[in-house]
């Protein structure tokens, strides 16, 4: 069923679709995830910029002896304020910025404090999970005073791996103040949100794409349908012309098809048997005259050759006139019909022995294949003394042997005498040989079923017809 589901048109479709579904899903994922990133980042860079320099206001503005509780004030879980007499190199910041923040805040500050004191057993809970380590190869980049609110030259450090940022800027009495911002976790990834809402987008696809899928394999499957039973020989009426414009065109196709060929195969058939009933009155005019020869032998000769003629066109004209005949087709227990078959002809005192222990049912113009199955029987009884039957039934088709025990035929000759009128018996003697029409009409009306004859030597010549099943 998987591999059923993964080969039809409905399952490629939905496959398709979700797969589409899914890339673009993924694509549009980083594309906004990406440009969040940036959004968020320049947000909270003129967020943090703008607390740094009320932060800074304040220190101008506030005396010594309050400057650490201002520092503890402005200060959060993701962000550090703390004074320095003199900058440093972009390194040795980060050092002291990676200390300040994995720690926790002092309850309160002290008068006259510039750092806060911690308690170095206690943790930034806030950071708790994360690792923040020195970032290599960055340095200080110059914040113009027209690039941020207060107005004045800082120092600033992109700390892209932190999803933070560092700024060093002097005060007016001539102390730096340092602050810094992190936090490692900036955009989130997929949450329950993202897979329910692609879940639901996934199922309205799938329902939309069978829906499609459905519309668009119907009409396929019943041209498939009516394709398969006209290859078997049945009668199907035209189907139905409907959907959309390409499939109603090639449904409109394959009924002109149809038409044109049931009209080729009933004008050959027709031309076949008025040939063969034209010949009737010269075959007659002249063994008439044969009649009149004086000379016994060759008059002999003359109508022993023109009742081959006679013969000839007689089995014409049969053939014509069976292969005319538009025989229902219908289910019958293949089994039965060729044991009748072989019982039949061992009455007549024919050596056939049938063998199968089975019921196989099977689709067929009956009177048709029974009669290309005694013309094998027939060849092989009178090339081969005697004929034994055997049906077999595989998963996808049935095989109908008939051996026989006589010295079989070389294999450059095996699809020869499936010609007409072709015989590898040179006596020309009817009694012994036929017309040479026998193979050939039970190769056509095998064929007319969607099978074929296969030829092969065993212990004799052995004729293998081969039907497919599943046309129903």
């Amino acid at each position: 069923m998987k591999r059923l589901w993964m080969r039809s048109l409905a399952g490629q479709m939905v496959l398709l679709l979700l797969f589409a579904l899914v890339l673009s899903q993924v694509v549009g994922f980083v594309v906004y995830r990406d440009e969040r990133t940036q959004v968020l980042r320049d947000a909270l860079k003129e967020e943090f910029l703008q607390r740094t320099a009320a932060v800074t206001r304040l220190l101008d503005a506030a005396p010594a002896d309050l400057h650490g509780e201002i520092l503890r004030a402005g200060a959060s879980g993701i962000t550090r304020y703390w004074l320095a007499s003199a900058p440093v190199d972009a390194q040795t910041w980060q050092e002291q910025a990676v200390s300040h923040l994995m720690q926790a805040l002092p309850p309160r500050m002290e008068p006259n404090q510039r750092t806060p004191v911690v308690d170095q057993s206690a943790t930034n809970p806030y950071l708790s999970g994360a690792t923040l380590q020195p970032l290599a190869n960055i340095g200080w980049e110059e914040l113009p005073a027209g690039a941020w609110p207060l107005g004045r030259e800082a120092n600033l450090l992109q700390l892209n791996e932190w999803n933070g940022f560092g700024v060093a800027v002097p005060l007016s009495n001539g102390v730096w103040l340092n602050a810094v911002y992190a936090k490692p976790v900036l955009v989130p990834g997929f949450t329950y949100r993202t897979f329910t809402a692609l879940g639901i987008a996934a199922l309205a696809l799938t329902f939309v794409a069978i829906i499609m899928a459905r519309r668009i394999a119907y009409p396929l499957r019943q041209i498939t349908h009516a394709a398969e039973r006209i290859g078997v020989g049945e009668e199907v009426e035209p189907i139905r012309e409907s959907g959309p414009d390409d499939l109603r065109a090639t449904a409109a196709a394959f009924n002109r098809m149809q038409t044109r060929l049931r009209r080729f195969i009933e004008d050959r058939t027709r031309m076949l048997g008025a040939v063969g009933h034209d010949l009737r009155t010269p075959i007659t005019s002249m063994r008439l005259r044969a009649e009149f020869v004086s000379d016994e032998d060759i008059r002999e000769k003359l109508i022993a050759s023109l009742d081959e003629m006679q013969t000839m066109t007689e089995a014409t004209l049969a053939f014509a006139r069976d292969d005319a005949t538009k025989e229902e087709t219908r289910a019958v227990d293949l089994s039965a019909l060729l044991e009748s078959l072989c019982n039949d002809l061992t009455d007549l005192g024919w050596d056939v022995t049938y063998k199968n222990g089975q019921k196989v049912p099977f689709r067929c113009r009956p009177q048709a294949l029974r009669r290309a199955v005694r013309n094998l029987v027939e060849n092989a009884v009178r090339y081969g003394e005697r004929a034994r039957v055997i049906l077999t039934r595989t998963r996808d088709a049935v095989e109908i042997v008939v051996e026989d025990d006589g010295e079989g035929i070389p294999e450059q000759e095996f699809e020869r005498v499936f010609q007409p009128f072709v015989r590898l018996e040179s006596s020309r003697n009817r009694q012994t040989g036929g017309v040479g029409l026998g193979l050939s009409i039970a190769r056509s009306l095998v064929r007319s079923h969607g099978g074929d004859i296969a030829l092969f030597n065993g212990s004799g010549l052995h004729a293998v017809v081969r039907l497919p099943q599943g046309v129903s």
